[in-house]
């Protein structure tokens, strides 16, 4: 078996280190009973209303690339949970995140940060910042050959 390059042994050092933020993202949605699925939709909502934008579902069902049922379902259920509540304005309903969900999302971004310094311990400012130009580089080039699929 061919030994891997240096480029690939990339690849898969990127997919680990997703796999440890996504573990990390799941453990603490775990806390609070909550699916990877919610907390990326609370999240979404979330940062839209501080930045003074209202959502709808139907934003949600195009940013997720998701149905209209399965948006409705989550939203339903994090509704009953007391997570979000919808409000009516100018014909639209919109939907918003609770104040106790606040917290709980607070909390889990916290948690994000712990796992971001632990995967940066040791690593300088410039080491950091020479990581970030080097892996903007890699997202530009993809971006530049969107119509050439990778394989995955």
């Amino acid at each position: 078996m061919e030994q891997r390059t240096k480029k690939e042994d990339l690849i898969f050092l990127i997919k680990l280190i997703d796999k440890e933020f996504k573990a990390d993202f799941q453990s603490r949605l775990n806390e609070y009973g909550l699916t990877t699925q919610q907390g990326r939709l609370l999240f979404y909502i979330s940062c839209n209303n501080k930045n003074g934008k209202q959502i709808r579902q139907v934003d949600i069902e195009k940013h997720f690339q998701l149905t209209k049922s399965t948006v409705h379902g989550l939203i339903t259920r994090m509704e009953k949970a007391n997570l979000v509540y919808k409000y009516k304005e100018n014909a639209h309903q919109y939907i918003k995140i609770s104040e106790q969900c606040e917290g709980i999302l607070m909390h889990v971004f916290d948690k994000r940060t712990e796992c971001i310094d632990k995967l940066t311990k040791g690593m300088s400012d410039e080491e950091i910042d020479t990581l970030h130009a080097l892996l903007t580089k890699v997202l530009d080039n993809r971006n530049k050959g969107e119509d050439q699929k990778c394989l995955r």
